[in-house]
């Protein structure tokens, strides 16, 4: 991309030779279609170009960012930085520069998708749920990134991904699916829509229960939240660091069946190969038949927790912020829905969670609520659909030894609080879940 070229040749030319400079450009091309009542509404698409600066000079550091059409010069920004870096405090944890034997050349001219085979799967969606009201959306991405720095390290590396959120609504049942690609052809739209229209059509009026622990049964969606809320609070290695992580390395903290690994280069992984020091990813254990084995580092906290740096800076995000794992995969076990619901005695599927926040992080206390298709089992049937519940558990304690009943055997990547396509999970039994109130308290 000449742009990007153009970019370091005139910040080279404009650097002093005594200052350490990080440079990153994201390019994004954002495509959404979007749809209510049963028909398109919206159709739009954005592309966008984000340049981020570091630079650090005698023991003090300075981050700018800026849109690419905003930025008058390489000489302009550099000296505007500069001008105001003495006034920063001493950066003790600066970690340096990433080696430039770090770099990797991942990139690829990758159109954008058209919009008319995004409003082809809107409308295969739709067409499944009958006289249901539908709504949601459609969206794909090209996304490219580089990273250069005065160490001589050059990377770049391009993502896709594409995603179909859908809900179909009666007057006292929403049912909801989502999936996501690399690529929006290979998404299976009508298979989206059926699965959406079967929980709103057999979640139809709802009926309340007593809150209390009972057996569940998550969906894919379900279980991204529980793993995307340990990643961000509890392997994230800034939370180490603040001495609010629940994570103990090589414990038994976690039942043998979960493995969760972080692997930018499996096949169909929709996030970047590298960081946002440009060092090229590698695949990582996380979790291993229960036993924690890694934090997601970055340089800095790689160097305050005198580990090895694991590359899962996130980009966007600042170097504070710690590390966060983005392509993770649960491994999947041998369990097909059917037989998961045939083996409850009286439990609870929850199909995703909502709203959930944190009580207290060194426990991983979470308070949520479910939504969008929930069902009472009994003695390993479905017998009616619940209504709103509330919950008050430790994913921690939900994930531990003797909890996980079993492990479904189909993956895929689902949505989660935190953002879609960072995870693909299968379904979880879990033996005990609390529910702590109801629609009447």
């Amino acid at each position: 991309m000449n742009i990007w070229e153009n970019l370091i040749e005139d910040f080279e030319k404009a650097l002093p030779s005594d200052v350490q400079c990080e440079l990153k450009m994201i390019n994004s091309t954002e495509s959404l279609t979007r749809f209510a009542n049963s028909h398109i509404h919206q159709n739009v698409e954005e592309e966008i170009t984000d340049v981020y600066l570091t630079i650090h000079l005698n023991g003090k550091t300075k981050n700018m960012n800026f849109n690419i059409t905003s930025m008058k010069s390489a000489k302009d920004i550099i000296e505007k930085a500069l001008s105001g870096i003495e006034n920063n405090p001493e950066d003790i944890t600066w970690p340096g520069l990433a080696d430039k034997n770090n770099s990797f050349n991942g990139l690829k001219e990758i159109s954008p998708e058209d919009p008319d085979l995004r409003a082809k799967k809107v409308k295969e969606f739709i067409d499944q749920g009958k006289d249901f009201n539908a709504a949601g959306y459609c969206s794909s991405n090209v996304s490219n990134v580089f990273v250069w720095n005065s160490n001589g390290l050059n990377s770049a590396d391009t993502a896709t991904g594409a995603f179909l959120d859908g809900i179909f609504r009666s007057e006292t049942s929403a049912g909801s699916s989502h999936i996501g690609n690399k690529n929006l052809n290979e998404i299976d739209a009508s298979n989206v829509g059926k699965e959406a229209y079967q929980i709103a059509r057999e979640s139809q009026n709802p009926e309340d229960i007593d809150p209390g622990t009972y057996e569940v049964i998550l969906g894919p969606d379900a279980v991204s939240t529980i793993l995307v809320f340990l990643s961000v609070y509890g392997f994230n290695a800034k939370s180490k660091v603040d001495g609010t992580s629940p994570i103990e390395i090589d414990s038994n903290q976690f039942d043998t069946k979960l493995t969760l690994i972080d692997d930018p280069f499996a096949e169909g992984a929709l996030n970047f190969k590298i960081d946002s020091s440009g060092s090229k990813k590698t695949k990582t254990n996380i979790i291993l038949e229960g036993v924690p084995k890694s934090f997601f580092h970055t340089r800095r906290t790689s160097k305050e927790l005198k580990d090895k740096n694991t590359f899962h800076e996130m980009f966007g995000w600042g170097d504070s912020f710690g590390g966060i794992g983005t392509n993770l995969y649960l491994k999947p076990g041998e369990t097909k829905k059917d037989e998961m619901i045939s083996n409850v005695k009286k439990g609870i599927y929850i199909n995703e969670f909502w709203y959930c926040r944190v009580l207290d992080p060194i426990t991983q206390v979470v308070t949520g609520l479910n939504r969008n298709g929930s069902y009472l089992i009994e003695d390993g049937k479905i017998t009616k659909p619940v209504g709103r519940l509330r919950f008050t558990q430790s994913f921690m304690k939900s994930l531990s030894q003797d909890n996980v009943v079993s492990v479904g055997s189909e993956n895929r990547f689902a949505d989660s609080e935190f953002g879609e396509g960072i995870l693909n999970v299968p379904m979880l039994h879990l033996k005990e879940f609390n529910f702590t109130g109801g629609v009447s308290g």
